[in-house]
């Protein structure tokens, strides 16, 4: 083991150029790994986005009035509250159309559950009567900030100011009522109230609704709306691209593994006249095997550790959407694991490609054989022939 040691330190001294450029390649390639998972996520799961832009509630309790939502401050586990606000549902028509809505009267500064804006502006005591929609709903209601909406059955009117995203679930026609931002002056008569919890451990949701429920009494509780729920919802759509992006980047992943796998048998073959005298003086197939795999594992280890340590540390920090990307992807549950299982897939991929690499330099004989001299087109007889 000692000479094994001291060969590949005398080797590294020799060929430093080789080695940096080793643990250089594997950073680049486990850092493209993590900058693309984290790209990944931010393209396909534009919901996720949004719940950490706006702050989003993890559970959405909608109750009838008589519910006293004050029992809830302090539950165990819950970090903060959005609300409690009243509610009032009813119908609303533009251009031909109509939906089922839910008027929520809001304050005009939010903290918790703060809709992301994407035309217009927020709610201004300027304008008693405007209301802000949620995206999907103005979709279906081919309505734009400025235009005019009515009330089915009443001669009351809304004037739209702006249109925002939220991760609460989406407007559906048959399932879903859409989500209209209102002053509390637009809200004449509340059929309800909604609360929104963001909890400390987004993984307890269904324990915080049983303890809601058991605090608050079943009978006062129409509906309980999850973020697991709107985030699959959001999903559906996003399928597709999901699967493109997926395919691209297993392609990706295949043509870097080939290049890793190149790189490291073209070193190796350089070697074959080290080899050769490593075995000449005493090393077995499996020493002269064991050297080539300690050799690059420890490289690929130095790359892939470097790598995550600087995702971790930087990735959030760099400009444009490329930060952003990454400071979502380092707010999700399972980022943890992602970020430790790509570095160590890498290291298990070169130490394979190694591995068979340094299997067949093991087969090299201990002294090359000598190719026999030619003159005047015959063979030079070897002596003692």
């Amino acid at each position: 083991m000692r000479a094994t040691l001291r060969w590949a330190h005398s080797d590294l001294r020799t060929h430093r150029g080789e080695a940096l450029f080793l643990v250089l390649a594997t950073v680049g390639i486990v850092l493209s790994l993590l900058l693309a998972t984290a790209l990944f996520g931010y393209a396909t799961n534009p919901w996720q986005r949004v719940f950490e832009q706006t702050r989003g509630a993890h559970v959405w309790l909608h109750t009838a009035r008589s519910a006293q939502l004050s029992k809830l401050t302090g539950l165990d586990g819950v970090e903060s509250e959005a609300g409690p606000y009243a509610t009032e549902t009813t119908t609303l028509t533009s251009h031909g159309t109509r939906a089922a809505v839910e008027l929520r009267a809001t304050p005009q500064h939010l903290t918790i559950a703060r809709p992301l804006l994407l035309s217009g502006h927020w709610l201004d005591p300027a304008s008693p009567d405007g209301v802000v929609l949620e995206s999907h709903l103005a979709r279906a209601l081919l309505a734009e900030p400025g235009d005019t909406l009515t009330l089915l059955g009443t001669a009351r009117t809304v004037t739209v100011l702006g249109i925002a995203d939220s991760a609460e679930p989406r407007y559906d026609p048959d399932e879903q009522p859409g989500l209209v931002w209102a002053p509390p002056s637009v809200v004449h008569t509340p059929n309800g109230q909604v609360i929104g919890l963001r909890l400390t451990n987004p993984d307890d949701t269904d324990y915080a609704v049983q303890r809601a429920v058991t605090v608050l009494g079943a009978g006062v509780i129409g509906e309980v709306a999850t973020w697991q729920q709107a985030r699959a919802e959001a999903q559906g759509d996003n399928r597709l691209l999901g699967q493109v992006l997926g395919l691209f980047g297993l392609g990706a992943l295949i043509a870097a593994g080939l290049a890793v796998h190149g790189a490291i048998t073209t070193r190796i073959r350089g070697h074959l006249r080290d080899i050769s005298i490593l075995k000449a003086i005493g090393f077995t197939p499996d020493q002269v095997v064991r050297v080539f795999l300690l050799q690059h594992i420890a490289y690929a280890l130095l790359g892939a550790v470097t790598a995550a340590a600087l995702t971790r540390s930087l990735g959030s920090r760099l400009p444009g959407r490329l930060g952003d990307a990454i400071a979502l992807w380092q707010s999700l549950p399972g980022h943890a694991v992602t970020l430790v299982a790509i570095p160590a897939g890498a290291v298990l991929f070169i130490a394979a490609t190694t591995g068979l690499a340094a299997w067949r330099a093991g087969r090299v004989p201990p002294v090359p054989t000598p190719l026999p001299s030619v003159r005047g087109g015959a063979a030079t007889p070897q002596a003692g022939g």
